[in-house]
């Protein structure tokens, strides 16, 4: 038999070997139908929740892919995905893992109220599952008050399972809206690294943060960025929320954040904002008609000259919290300085309002639902400077102004229920 006969026969038998090892491995596969169905049957088992699945598609030939369209879970407020695409590396199945080299999700909704059921589940499958990139488009997050904000973006994983790249986007927002980090090395201490850069309500932000992991696992993360021009009301606006106040802010921004998963560094993110407002102005409330008119009319906007405060936000389990402390703000002949806190769509806010260069200080309160809550002002202050002034200039309206205080006391907000308990977030 000469060389290239054997050649020919070797590479015949070859051919029919592949070509067996197909057809067996096609008789194993289960065909789409029953892969739905093995789908259902994986999820609910690894996360304790029924899913069904409209149909599940696959190929081997190429690039591998499974593809699955129509998913949601069986939930009152259920999680649905209209595309879902995992492209796995063959080889490593072999060896009992799963690594996915890009998972790409298409049309997600996902509310916060769902979520709570999956907590602590799946995460022994840590080991045996690795996914190195995931892309998304239209995925919106409903938060705990029911306002839903879709989300393009894409995170990528190193060899090591830590984040390389993560970029975020809100598609359709009036102004751009951004978040990019990227990973860039250690600090002397052996912290990971990673630049900061955000686009948002027409202004910037570039800064720094630091990933450190204790020997146990244990993540904690810390940074600080300097936002630059941002006009608050776009900001909140972008994700469908109300701004009482609008103007462009600037200033510093530390940020801390600590757990044994990246869920649980998310959920106890903590910020500090030290800000100054630039062309602020405090939107649907005229300070100046309301004194005026001692309460009777409030409606419009009211410049403000200036406008600084320290804003502090906490992840909680049920919404952003934030408080601002170190409040003051001037307007005219009107200076206010206090503290309000912001939760679950209510504002709790008190504070003293200081007329005609501090001669007259005015206690006030706010609270209720931040679209229109309840202002209240030492009216008798206002009233007793008024009389004052009548009487005896000057003087007169110092006297006049602490009988009428004392008359009417100080406001408070209603403590009766907090307003964390009144709206959902």
């Amino acid at each position: 038999m000469t060389h290239a006969r054997r050649w020919t026969l070797a590479a015949a038998a070859l051919a029919a070997l592949v070509a067996a090892a197909w057809l067996a491995l096609w008789a194993w596969l289960p065909d789409d139908e029953a892969l739905a169905r093995r789908v259902e049957a994986e999820f609910e088992t690894r996360m304790g929740q029924p899913l069904n699945v409209g149909t599940v598609s696959w190929r081997l030939w190429g690039v591998p892919m499974v593809e699955v369209r129509d998913a949601h879970t069986v939930q009152p407020e259920p999680i649905r995905v209209r595309r879902m695409a995992l492209y796995p590396q063959l080889l490593p199945l072999l060896r009992g893992r799963l690594v996915i080299d890009r998972l790409e999700v298409d049309g997600a909704w996902v509310p916060r109220n769902a979520l709570a059921a999956y907590r602590g589940r799946g995460q022994g499958e840590g080991k045996q599952v690795q996914v190195r990139a995931v892309a998304f488009t239209d995925a919106t997050y409903v938060s705990y008050s029911g306002i839903p904000v879709a989300y393009d973006g894409e995170i990528r994983w190193d060899e090591d399972r830590l984040p390389a790249r993560v970029q975020l986007t809100r598609p359709g927002a009036a102004a751009e809206a951004s978040l990019e980090a990227t990973r860039d090395g250690r600090t002397d201490t052996g912290a990971e690294r990673y630049q900061l850069r955000l686009q948002a309500g027409g202004g910037s932000a570039l800064g720094q943060a630091r990933l450190s992991i204790s020997g146990d696992g244990r993540m904690v993360l810390t940074g600080e960025f300097e936002p630059r021009d941002v006009e608050i009301h776009a900001l909140l606006a972008t994700f469908h929320r109300r701004s009482p106040v609008g103007g462009r802010a600037s200033g510093q921004t530390e940020l801390r954040a600590e757990g044994d998963t990246l869920q649980q560094l998310f959920r106890s993110l903590h910020t500090r904002s030290v800000l100054q407002v630039e062309r602020a102005r405090l939107l649907r409330f005229d300070l100046d008609k309301a004194v005026k008119s001692l309460g009777q009319e409030r409606a419009g906007e009211t410049p403000l000259e200036s406008l600084r405060g320290v804003v502090d936000t906490q992840n909680t389990a049920r919404g952003l919290k934030t408080d601002f402390t170190e409040v003051k703000a001037v307007s005219g002949i009107y200076t206010a300085t206090g503290q309000a806190t912001l939760y679950r769509q209510q504002i709790e806010a008190q504070g003293v309002l200081a007329l005609a260069g501090g001669v007259v200080d005015v206690p006030f309160a706010a609270s209720g639902p931040t679209r229109a809550p309840d202002v209240k002002l030492a009216w008798g202050s206002v009233a007793g400077a008024v009389a004052g002034t009548a009487v005896l200039p000057g003087i007169g309206t110092v006297i006049g102004a602490k009988i009428g205080g004392a008359l009417s006391g100080p406001p408070q907000p209603d403590k009766a229920q907090p307003a964390g308990e009144r709206v959902r977030r």
